[in-house]
């Protein structure tokens, strides 16, 4: 962490010259704030230069987050220079390339302002008390500096103390040093009055670290239990990937949502999340997830990802594992922990498979297509994705469910996913025999030699075909039962739906999805079409879910719409509601063997009634 005693010695080492030898060996980056009220940060880049003409680069889009961003729409006031202050001519060749004349230059000093208006993890918002940046939209780069040494001088603007990143500290503490532009790319920075929660487990330094104090938020206790997830993780894997203090950078914002990096974690979360139990389980699955890519897609990712390419998409089939897996180890580990009981544990794996199944999209898009497909589905949400694809999330989740059932089964129960997982980073991780990444169909190599080719053929099913998971057959294995409809229903008494997901806007009721196989679809109900009557009965932002939930399945309403500012009849057919939740529970006379694959599954010996 850098305090703002050191930002003399920060001006200092930016302001003066740099060494021949220097110049040639780093390239220099230097952040201010002179206008962040309105959200700009100013930089100063400088490098050694000795070509005719030198093309900087802004990134397209951020590891992690595969959707082209286009960063270069928030760089404003570009401009070139000698060491001299001699301007120099700049030729904007494409989006986010620009060329620099440097004839006679032996050093380039680049000065721009990048707006930073934009709250996600994958970028960087700049306002009055704080600041988080992402290096990918704010960093230059040329194909000559990209593989050199960066170097990082901050000023901190009045009122602010604190900088935080994973970046190594200079050795002459006046800033920071990456090894090349792809670490520095991957080391987001927390500014601001931060608050930090320093920890260590198996004598390894971590923190977690939030963007302001705030008197909702426990921070003890977060990070206590933040020392509980890294445990359980660490005894996971059997290996520490780290060479320094790892991060936990926590950004309070009215927003949910993760990124990960090698040594550090950007989350953003309501100051609200602790305050409710559902929120503050659902705030630790978030720091279990990004935690379990530190080894799973940072240091053992698809062969695809292994080079990044910042200029264009790069393609993989393979994140139902990166993502998927991640997304199934997540709130396991929370309960192999402590932080959850077994209650809690099934009812997120049963959200997890009701929000699946109730997913048209699933019938349109394997597991491999929607990895393939991020870059235009996952990241795009628009009215119809429900109907036009899965999330690779989701669905690579229950992959990891059944596919550890099929393994402990295939084997009687000697291995597991644990095993396969483990054996993936042996061979694929920073220490294993293949460097460059895992090559297409690894994983499923690797379940076969574990539990033979039917596991095999099983896993490639559920990743190569819309064919769903069978968690039925899975959490039958274990002695549990899944319950897809409300005990209401059971009894004959089934809600009516119209398989639309409605959303209030202001003072407005309007279809967000309308799920196709369901009757409002095959009604004619379009994504944004306001709903004002049925039967001519007014109906409001307040009642409408009562009055949706009392129509009986198999009766025709009259629905009052407005489409375009046109008022529209149309007759629907009521349907059966989609369930809100899905439950899990035991069998009434779970077996002997069933209660011993569950324990070993969970990691825990369990306590039922006789």
């Amino acid at each position: 962490m850098l305090r703002r005693s050191m930002v003399t010695l920060v001006l200092l080492a930016c302001l003066l010259p740099l060494t021949a030898a220097a110049s040639e060996a780093v390239v220099s980056h230097f952040l201010s704030f002179p206008h962040k009220n309105n959200q700009f940060v100013h930089v100063t880049t400088r490098f050694a230069v000795s070509a005719e003409q030198v093309d900087s680069y802004l990134p397209s889009w951020n590891p992690g987050s595969y959707l082209i961003r286009d960063f270069a729409a928030n760089l404003e006031r570009f401009e070139a220079s000698n060491s001299s202050g001699r301007q120099l001519p700049v030729t904007k060749i494409s989006k986010n390339q620009w060329r620099i004349d440097t004839a006679g230059v032996e050093e380039l000093i680049l000065d721009y302002d990048i707006w930073a208006g934009q709250i996600n993890v994958s970028e960087s918002w700049v306002e009055s008390g704080m600041a988080i940046l992402n290096g990918a939209g704010i960093f230059l780069y040329s194909e000559q500096t990209r593989s050199l040494p960066q170097s990082v001088v901050i000023e901190l603007p009045d009122g602010w103390s604190d900088v935080h990143t994973a970046l190594p500290v200079r050795e002459d503490g006046s800033g920071f040093m990456a090894r090349d532009y792809d670490e520095l790319v991957d080391s987001p920075i927390l500014l601001g009055n931060t608050v930090e929660y320093e920890f260590s487990v198996g004598n390894h330094p971590y923190a977690l670290v939030l963007s302001e104090e705030n008197s909702l938020w426990e921070g003890q206790v977060s990070a206590d239990d933040v020392a509980k997830i890294v445990q359980v993780q660490q005894e996971f894997w059997g290996v520490n990937p780290f060479e320094r203090k790892y991060l936990f950078l926590n950004v309070f914002m009215e927003k949910f949502a993760g990124l990960e990096h090698d040594y550090s974690t950007v989350m953003m979360c309501s100051p609200w999340q602790m305050r409710g139990r559902e929120d503050y389980i659902k705030w630790l699955g978030l720091v279990s997830h990004e935690f379990f890519h530190s080894w799973n897609v940072r240091r053992m990712r698809p062969q695809a990802l292994a080079q990044y390419d910042y200029q264009q998409e790069v393609y993989t089939r393979e994140l139902w594992l990166a993502e998927g897996l991640t997304s199934y180890y997540d709130n396991l580990m929370l309960f192999r922990g402590g932080l959850i009981d077994v209650a809690d544990y099934f009812s997120l794996l049963a959200r997890e498979i009701r929000d699946y199944e109730t997913t048209p999209g699933r019938e349109i898009r394997s597991a491999e297509l929607a990895s393939f497909d991020t870059w235009i589905k996952q990241y795009k949400p628009d009215n119809n994705k429900l109907n036009s694809t899965v999330s690779y999330y989701r669905k690579g989740a229950l992959i990891g469910f059944v596919a550890d059932m099929e393994i402990r089964r295939s084997t009687d129960g000697k291995y597991n996913l644990d095993t396969v997982m483990r054996d993936m980073y042996s061979r694929y991780g920073p220490d294993g025999p293949n460097q460059g990444g895992y090559p297409p169909g690894s994983f499923e190599n690797i379940v076969e030699s574990t539990a033979g080719p039917e596991a095999r053929k099983i896993v490639e099913q559920m990743l190569k075909t819309t064919i769903d998971p069978d968690v039925d057959r899975a959490l039958d294995w274990y002695g549990l039962v899944l319950k897809r409809v409300p005990d209401a229903a059971q009894n004959g008494q089934a809600s009516g739906g119209l398989g639309v997901v409605w959303k209030v806007s202001g003072a407005t009721l309007l279809a967000e999805y309308v799920l196709l196989g369901h009757t409002g679809a095959e009604a004619g109900i379009l994504p944004e079409d306001e709903l004002l009557a049925i039967d001519g009965l007014r109906v409001t932002t307040e009642n409408y879910m009562g009055y949706l939930q009392k129509l009986h399945p198999g009766e025709v309403v009259e629905l009052t719409l407005v489409r375009h500012g046109q008022l529209l009849s149309l007759p629907v057919e009521v349907g059966i509601e989609i369930p809100e939740f899905y439950s899990i529970g035991v069998k009434p006379k779970i077996s002997r063997q069933e209660k011993k694959r569950l324990e070993a599954w969970l990691g825990t010996e369990l306590k039922f009634p006789d």
